[in-house]
């Protein structure tokens, strides 16, 4: 039996779906928009596209993991676009100072309310609930446990990779629009369920996070000198000094790990390491901030800050090493089962090893060994598998492979947890298995009326761009539970683009590589990346393939020359029977619609056809639309708004 061709025909929903980058993005940004934006050198246009759905957009130009990226087609003939690097640069350019942090901030909506709304937890799904509630007429109030508003943010990503002076702006900004947070506010020591609805709130919004590190239960772990990861970077994130010594061993193989063993080399430095000429260079940025530190204007915050840390630096020494012991493999070591590689970025690895991380990747924690009471070794056993044949992490180790490394400290750094214990039964809240707050997975309702959960807390950790997510979608459903319901519609339209061309030789720029600290100047808690000059931006812009425009067809003008089959440089086109397709009710109806005959009927292939399109092929060239010797090809650009009753958002 002749196989038949499976095809999705032409609507909005596809048009918007074949966006891939906007696609798996999880709060939908346009970065199709922005990037081309960056390729006219258009930075103020890409700040505002970037910033339409995402509060802390500073904050993503330099943290976000960008699954943009790994769905980007262009990655599918080369690399993918540098999507985050260019959001980034559409940041640094932006002029806060005379436009605001929102040039096209919405006033507030008509008909707006004082309602009080209580949200727990200051972090990226906090703040951006709080930040739409407040636009939407709320009375928001962020309740934080922390003496510092920002979660992770602040507490759990080192200044090297998310400056604090950002995180700060970002706050202050939604502040400004109605905001109230209270620091030092714990849920369960300071503040109850209760007593939020005593207070006259009429939602809650529980978003505080997993700041509890994982328990590792092996011998030793109870030694002097072994810490928990997410307490080690609260701790030096928070300004504490942590006491490692010469030689640390990380055990984990994720990005927090990464975090924790990138920080922990930043904890020191050994002067021994240091040529003649760097630590001359270094010595004397340490006499500039000296003499900084007397009478510094508020104006140089920024820069006393960096030199402080090269001071701090300079004025001590201490960790040699840092080891990072992970049962996975290494990235790429394992293609015929990447679960079965380390799970932090392969950026982050590579960064971390031209610092001087060491990773010992397939090596399982057996025991800690002490002496007196203080860690002095840890020994590992090799892994012979993370997941067993069901595809359940269960790991399994080779015998007699046991190797014992010294070290001073033992950081682990093997997960993290929400702590849970301020439920009380009266709070009607559900705990999962997974000891995570039980929601309604669209509307993020929890088991109490009026309470909702979003973030870690609810799935566990994930990524900081699902965390702003769950606070956009928390913000709609309390809306919609105030209000009894809000409708949300899509209107679209298609703008045909007249003579459509690419950027000349796009195809054939690389990725823009992005500038980065030298490794011998990666003292403190410098930024590491230093972001992208404008002729990069707008060469990185230019690599776009701008999927929001496809070849849109007027069967009515076709002559089925096959004129567009034959020029097309990628091989997009096929002209098929109809017999040959698929069934299904789109189709069916439409063949109906146009030829007054079914589908199945056997007179149908005479005087009809259709012309397949492969969209992961089609490189936007427009090599049809000039071919065509009718005009019954056209490149169109689809176009679209979200209407929620009397408020529109893009």
């Amino acid at each position: 039996m002749e196989s038949k061709y499976r095809i999705k025909i032409v609507d909005l929903e596809w048009l918007i779906d074949n966006i891939p980058c906007r696609n798996a993005c999880p709060i939908k940004t346009d970065a199709w928009a922005y990037v081309q934006a960056c390729a006219d050198r258009d930075f103020e246009r890409a700040y505002t596209i970037a910033r339409a759905p995402n509060p802390l957009v500073y904050i993503h130009g330099r943290v976000c993991a960008h699954p943009c990226e790994t769905a980007c087609r262009r990655g599918k003939i080369d690399e993918p676009i540098a999507i985050c690097a260019l959001k980034r640069a559409a940041t640094d350019r932006h002029d806060m100072e005379r436009l605001g942090h929102n040039p096209n901030l919405p006033e507030k909506r008509e008909g707006s309310t004082n309602e009080k709304v209580a949200i727990f937890g200051a972090g990226p799904a906090g703040l951006s609930c709080a930040h739409d509630l407040a636009l939407m007429g709320y009375r928001p109030t962020i309740f934080e446990g922390s003496p510092v508003p920002g979660g992770m943010l602040y507490l759990g990503l080192p200044p090297y990779r998310l400056p604090r002076e950002i995180i700060r702006m970002e706050i202050e900004e939604i502040r400004k629009i109605g905001v109230e947070i209270r620091t030092n506010t714990l849920l369960g020591r300071d503040i109850a369920i209760s007593d939020v609805w005593a207070q006259g709130f009429k939602t809650i919004f529980i978003a505080i996070g997993a700041h509890r590190s994982r328990d590792l239960k092996i011998e030793g772990a109870e030694l002097d000198g072994v810490l928990k990861g997410v307490d080690f970077l609260l701790n030096i994130n928070l300004g504490y000094k942590v006491n490692l010594g010469n030689r640390v061993i990380v055990v984990g193989g994720g990005n927090v790990a990464i975090d924790v063993a990138r920080s922990a080399l930043r904890q020191e430095m050994d002067l021994r390491r240091m040529s003649h000429e760097e630590m001359r260079q270094t010595l004397e940025a340490a006499r500039l901030a000296l003499r900084q530190l007397s009478g510094a204007e508020e104006s140089q915050d920024r820069d006393l800050t960096v030199a402080m840390d090269v001071a701090r630096s300079v004025l001590r020494m201490g960790v040699k090493e840092v080891h990072m012991v992970c049962l996975e493999a290494k990235k790429g070591t394992r293609p015929d089962n990447p679960r079965e590689e380390m799970p932090a970025h392969i950026w982050e690895i590579e960064e971390a090893e031209s610092e001087g991380l060491q990773v010992h990747p397939s090596r399982g924690p057996k025991r800690i060994l002490g002496t007196e009471g203080r860690v002095v070794g840890f020994e590992t056993v090799r892994v012979r598998n993370v997941y067993d044949s069901e595809g359940r992490f269960n790991p399994s180790f080779l015998p007699e492979t046991e190797e014992v490394m010294e070290c001073d400290s033992v950081i682990l750094a093997i997960g993290q947890a929400s702590d849970l214990s301020w439920i009380r039964h009266e709070d009607g809240v559900e705990v999962t298995p997974r000891n995570t707050i039980k929601v309604d997975p669209q509307t993020l309702a929890a088991t109490a009326p009026g309470v909702y959960a979003g973030g870690d807390v609810a799935f566990g950790p994930r990524l900081i761009v699902d965390a702003v997510a769950d606070g956009h979608r928390a913000a709609l459903s309390i809306d919609s539970f105030l209000k009894k319901g809000r409708e949300r519609t899509v209107v679209g339209r298609m703008r045909v683009i007249q003579n459509h061309r690419m950027f000349e030789r796009s195809l054939s720029i690389p990725r823009q590589k992005m500038p980065t600290l030298p490794t011998n100047r990666r003292v403190g808690m410098a930024e590491v990346e230093l972001g992208y000059d404008n002729e990069s931006a707008q060469n990185e812009g230019k690599r776009c393939l701008k999927c929001q425009i496809n070849p849109i067809f007027n069967g009515d003008l076709c002559i089925a020359c096959g004129g567009c089959v034959d020029i097309c440089p990628e091989y997009c086109f096929k002209m098929v029977r109809l017999s040959s397709l698929e069934p299904d009710n789109a189709l069916m109806a439409l063949v109906e619609r146009r030829y007054g005959k079914r589908l199945d009927d056997p007179e149908l292939d005479a005087i009809g056809s259709a012309m397949l399109m492969d969209p992961e092929r089609c490189i936007r060239c427009g090599a049809c639309v000039r071919r065509c010797p009718t005009g019954a090809i056209t490149m169109e650009a689809v176009e679209w708004e979200e209407v929620i009753h009397n408020g529109t958002v893009h």
